[in-house]
């Protein structure tokens, strides 16, 4: 019996010790910014609060945009290990130096213009003329940061105060008064609903606006494909075994150029509408695109479209 209670005594030391050991670890963890790991989590989408349940202590994050975001991106963390709360300081990205620079719409009533998407992400801006950022000297659009990578809005929310949650009960809200980071304040908005993650932009103060996160099919133009499933034809041979020319395709022509394929085969290249954001994948042949004018010609060119451009000769 004394063994059998000395063998005991010994589980429950190593496990005593085995559970400050991990509380440690993950205590300074957070304390470096990273997501601690001997725990089980679970997240409030209501509150946003992610839940790290250790075997002895117990932490939280208010999380931002998503529970797969870095502790560096997240705010409110906290840490309790039995009955002791510990500070956990909050930790910045080192690379989130930039400023940001808006030129403001006077008296306006518009409603939000689509700035940029992609599949994973839709940002909107509301009564904004321009959005800069300056960065180690430079200053470039926001537009040309999100084509690069959209996780730039993470780190400009990381800027900014975090007010609440809108009365949907979803929507996260924050603010910038005019201070070092912005020149004239800014709101963003970031939607929390069913197929709707879009952020949108605005001047400071600006209200929660009805159309601000409602779902929108327009982001067509950011986000189509091209499929090309043609095949490119064997030359055929003349009388005398040499190979033919393979006759081109114009496919389209505007006043001063005229758009060739080096054969033909518009009939098999396909515009494709992905299937995201709780939407079927739509399909469209070119020639339907561009007689429709659902796309422009420099548009499909700048989405990787291969055609040989002949200028008009004028008489």
């Amino acid at each position: 019996m004394g063994i059998f209670l000395k063998a005991i005594k010994n589980v429950l030391v190593i496990i005593i010790m085995l559970g400050f050991l991990s509380a440690g670890v993950d205590y300074v963890r957070m304390n470096s910014g990273d997501v601690p790991i001997f725990n089980i989590s679970s997240y409030d989408q209501t509150s946003n609060i992610e839940t790290f349940r250790g075997l002895f202590y117990i932490a939280q994050r208010k999380v931002k945009a998503s529970v797969n975001e870095p502790l560096v991106d997240s705010s409110d963390m906290q840490y309790k290990i039995l009955i002791f709360d510990l500070k956990v300081p909050r930790k910045f990205n080192s690379a989130d130096t930039f400023t940001l620079e808006t030129k403001v719409i006077d008296n306006c009533h518009d409603r939000s213009v689509l700035y940029f998407a992609n599949t994973k992400i839709k940002v909107y801006t509301y009564c904004l003329e321009s959005i800069n950022i300056t960065d180690g000297g430079k200053t470039k659009d926001l537009l040309s940061y999100l084509e690069k990578d959209h996780k730039i809005i993470d780190d400009i929310d990381n800027k900014l105060d975090f007010t609440g949650i809108y009365k949907d009960k979803t929507t996260l809200m924050f603010q910038a008064k005019n201070d070092e980071f912005t020149n004239n304040g800014l709101t963003m908005y970031r939607c929390n609903k069913e197929y709707i993650n879009d952020v949108y932009l605005a001047p400071n103060d600006t209200p929660f606006m009805s159309e601000f996160c409602t779902l929108k099919d327009d982001d067509f133009k950011f986000v189509f494909e091209i499929e090309d499933k043609s095949e490119k034809p064997e030359p055929e041979l003349d009388e005398e075994g040499k190979e033919k020319e393979i006759p081109k395709e114009t496919f389209y022509s505007d006043e001063e150029y005229d758009y060739v394929f080096d054969y033909s085969k518009s009939d098999q290249i396909y515009i494709i509408n992905p299937a995201i954001r709780g939407r079927a994948e739509r399909r469209y042949k070119l020639k339907e695109i561009l007689d429709k004018k659902m796309l422009t010609i420099e548009e499909l060119e700048k989405k990787g479209l291969k055609f040989e451009k002949v200028k008009k000769t004028t008489e």
